[in-house]
C-alpha cells in the first residue's frame, strides 16, 4: 500500500514551536501519511542542503509551517528556512510539479505578517486556534489523501427548451411547418392563404400582398373573409377591402352580415357598408 509523502518545512521559532510541530507529523504519520522531518531524519554530521533538497523534491506534498519569523526568514533568503524557500520557488518556476504540492500551514500571527511573499496567492489552512486542531486536522487530511469533503455530481443532459427551434429534417416536417406558418398570412388583395392552389391574385393585381394575420379581418366591401374560396370581390370592386373585424357588424344597406351567404348588397347599392352593431 502507498502513501502520500510530507515534508515539514519551519522555522525553529521555539522549543514548543518545535514541539507542535512534531506533534503534526505524529498525527500525520498516523493516519496514512509517511512524514519527513528533520527532528527525526537529521543527525550530526548530515549534509543538511542535501536532506532539504531530497525532502522537498521527493516529497508528494510540501507543508510549509508559516510564523512571521517564518515569513521573515523565507523573505530574507537566510537559514534553513530560505535554503527551503529557493528549492520550492525553484519547482513552482518550473511548473512540473502540480499546485496542490505546497499547502500553507497558518500557524501564527496575521496572514499577511506571516505568509511570505511567494506563498500569499496561495490558500492556508489554519492551524493558530488549538480547540479546532482536529477540524483543521480533517481538512488537511482529506488534501493529503485526495478525499474532498464536497465532489461535484456528475453532468447531466441539457434540458430541452420549449422555445428550440429545430429545422425541417423531412418533406412532411417541411409541410406542416409552412401550413401552421401560412395560416398566419393572407393576401389583402384578394384573401387567399399561401399555398392554396390559386396562385395568381384575382383581386385586380398582378401579385398577391400577403399580410400578417393578427386580428379576424372581413372584406368591408363583400363581407369576405380570408381563406375564402371565393377570392373576387363581389361587392361591385375590382379588389377587396380588409378591414379588422372589431365586435358584430352588419350592412346599413342590407342588413347582411360577413358570415351571411349574400356576398351581393341587396340594398340597392353595388357594394356593403359594414358598420359596428351598437
Amino acid at each position: 500500500m502507498s502513501f502520500p509523502k510530507c515534508f515539514l518545512s519551519y522555522s525553529w521559532d521555539s522549543d514548543d514551536h518545535k514541539d507542535w510541530v512534531r506533534n503534526l507529523a505524529t498525527v500525520l504519520q498516523k493516519n496514512g501519511v509517511k512524514v519527513f522531518l528533520d527532528q527525526w531524519q537529521t543527525y550530526p554530521g548530515i549534509d543538511l542542503p542535501l536532506f532539504m533538497e531530497k525532502s522537498v523534491r521527493e516529497s508528494d506534498y510540501v507543508l510549509l509551517i508559516c510564523t512571521p519569523r517564518f515569513a521573515k526568514k523565507a523573505n530574507s533568503n537566510t537559514g534553513g528556512v530560505g535554503y527551503e524557500k529557493i528549492i520550492v520557488t525553484g519547482e513552482i518556476f518550473e511548473g512540473t510539479k502540480s499546485p496542490k504540492k505546497f499547502i500553507p500551514i497558518l500557524r501564527g500571527g496575521k496572514p499577511e505578517d506571516s505568509l511570505p511573499s511567494y506563498l500569499k496567492s496561495k490558500l492556508y489552512i489554519d492551524f493558530r486556534i488549538d480547540n479546532s486542531f482536529k477540524i483543521s486536522l480533517e481538512k488537511l487530511l482529506r488534501h493529503l489523501h485526495e478525499a474532498p469533503e464536497y465532489t461535484p455530481p456528475p453532468v447531466g443532459p441539457p434540458p430541452s427548451f420549449k422555445n428550440e427551434k429545430q429545422l425541417p429534417s423531412t418533406k412532411k416536417q417541411s409541410d406542416g411547418i409552412g401550413k401552421s406558418l401560412f395560416s398566419k398570412l393572407y393576401c389583402s388583395r384578394c384573401g387567399t392563404n399561401p399555398g392554396g392552389n390559386k396562385t395568381t391574385c384575382l383581386g385586380g393585381y398582378s401579385s398577391h400582398n400577403f399580410v400578417p394575420l393578427n386580428k379576424p379581418v372581413y372584406c368591408s366591401r363583400c363581407g369576405l373573409k380570408p381563406g375564402d374560396p371565393k377570392t373576387i370581390c363581389l361587392g361591385g370592386y375590382s379588389a377587396h377591402n380588409f378591414v379588422p373585424e372589431s365586435g358584430a357588424v352588419y350592412c346599413s344597406r342590407c342588413g347582411t352580415t360577413p358570415d351571411d351567404p349574400k356576398t351581393t348588397c341587396s340594398g340597392g347599392y353595388s357594394a356593403h357598408n359594414y358598420v359596428k352593431l351598437a
